[in-house]
């Protein structure tokens, strides 16, 4: 099966202020459509444009069908709401995908979150899911299929009755915190509204690298993708079928978190680490696991060897830390995940960085969607569909449209991409940068 983004829609988090439309792909489906030219998307724009506000959005979106505390977790709430855009005081987050199964039949689900304040709490004012019918991805073909709204679950395709259905007896008073996504989850498999469900096993392809780190980061959490074996999507014969997997995410400050049973998955994955790390630092020669036993857990240090000594991951360059958290978000890139990462280039050389976005370009299986200030991925991406926008300091977006033999780049560096002109000189740092002879 495959999951591919179509289209991403945000409005209020941060400075962003109106409505922002990503698209990923063409508007009109296609059976055998082809999405390699449109797996990678460059997000630019001057410093303080709101391109890490998309990658917050993507942050609090995946964190919220995923964990499941929601918004009782008192951190995660506080950053929601810090993250509420403070003149239209609500976040709205909009994510249409499209599920292939494999004999690349397909379907296309619109997910829908709006957040709000009340009396300094953040809550889930509705949460929507809807289903295309038809091949256009346009408003009017999307078909409502279930429906929350200050917490109440009001829609549920398939019952006249909602308040009699059980996904609405589980659901009651819980859902102005808490996605019915993730509610749903401890519900049994056959009483699971399944576009919930597929819709829940879409947001587990979705990994979100913020350039800041955002909590503790001992392990990620391990996100096991429920046992689905020929469990029939709906009655045209489509099937889920999923593996468990542990998706793990690297501490730099801290020891990793390892349950016992998982420990080999762990050593496959620190070694493959190394070898990533090798291209970088030829001189690597292992990386050692260091590992104290805590009951059914073990807590592992890694230590990086080089032919003359070792160092503690903690203390490595701010380079190396970079491709050690940005390992295991480029790997699941490539084996078909869809990945957000904010600032990609930020400590990388720019040689490397160009390196590793012609990789993603040629190998990814998955889906890449990457902020940056380096402009050498648009000469690597302009011949791509959907892959480089750019967007203003008030919010506007504009994406690239092959046109001839111009040159994006040269536009953008010229000033001449629609709302974002480069109206600076080097003059014009004069006056605050030229102490005035006292």
């Amino acid at each position: 099966m495959k999951f591919f983004l179509s289209e991403l829609k945000i409005n209020g988090c941060k400075n962003i202020d109106k409505m922002i439309d990503l698209r990923f792909c063409n508007k009109t489906i296609t059976k055998n459509m082809n999405l390699e030219k449109s797996k990678i998307k460059a997000i630019y724009g001057p410093n303080g444009a709101g391109k890490s506000a998309i990658m917050s959005a993507m942050y609090i979106y995946k964190k919220l069908i995923c964990d499941n505390d929601g918004l009782n977790d008192k951190i995660f709430s506080n950053f929601v709401k810090k993250s509420i855009n403070k003149e239209l005081k609500k976040m709205e987050i909009e994510l249409t995908f499209l599920f292939f199964d494999d004999n690349n039949r397909y379907i296309s689900l619109r997910h829908l979150i709006i957040f709000n304040t009340q009396n300094e709490e953040v809550f889930i004012e509705k949460e929507k899911l809807y289903l295309l019918k038809g091949r256009q991805i346009i408003d009017e073909n999307f078909k409502e299929i279930a429906s929350i709204e200050n917490g109440k679950l009001i829609l549920i395709d398939g019952y006249k009755n909602v308040e009699k259905s059980l996904i609405y007896a589980k659901t009651i008073n819980l859902l102005d915190k808490n996605s019915i996504l993730i509610i749903t989850k401890k519900m049994p498999l056959k009483d699971v509204d399944v576009y919930i469900l597929l819709t829940r096993i879409f947001a587990a392809h979705l990994f979100v690298h913020m350039e800041e780190d955002l909590h503790e980061n001992y392990i990620s959490d391990k996100l096991l993708l429920e046992q689905l074996n020929n469990y029939s999507l709906n009655e045209e014969d489509f099937f889920i079928k999923s593996k468990e997997e542990l998706n793990l995410t690297l501490s730099i400050k801290n020891d990793d978190c390892v349950a016992k049973n998982y420990f080999e998955d762990y050593k496959k994955f620190v070694k493959r680490l190394e070898q990533f790390l090798k291209i970088f630092k030829p001189n690597l020669t292992k990386i050692e696991i260091e590992k104290k036993i805590n009951g059914d857990k073990y807590f592992c240090k890694k230590i990086l060897h080089y032919e003359n000594f070792a160092i503690d991951i903690e203390f490595e360059s701010t380079g190396i830390k970079k491709l050690v958290r940005l390992f295991n978000v480029l790997k699941a890139c490539t084996n078909g995940k869809i990945v957000f990462i904010d600032e990609f280039d930020a400590n990388l050389h720019d040689v490397y960085f160009a390196k590793l976005i012609e990789f993603m370009k040629d190998y990814s299986e998955g889906q890449l969607c990457f902020t940056t200030h380096n402009i050498e991925p648009i000469n690597i991406l302009k011949s791509n569909s959907h892959s480089l926008d750019f967007l203003s300091n008030d919010s506007r977006l504009t994406s690239w449209t092959k046109n001839g033999n111009k040159s994006p780049l040269n536009k953008y560096v010229n000033g001449l991409i629609e709302y974002s002109p480069f109206n600076v000189s080097s003059i014009d740092f004069i006056q605050s940068l030229i102490n005035d002879e006292e």
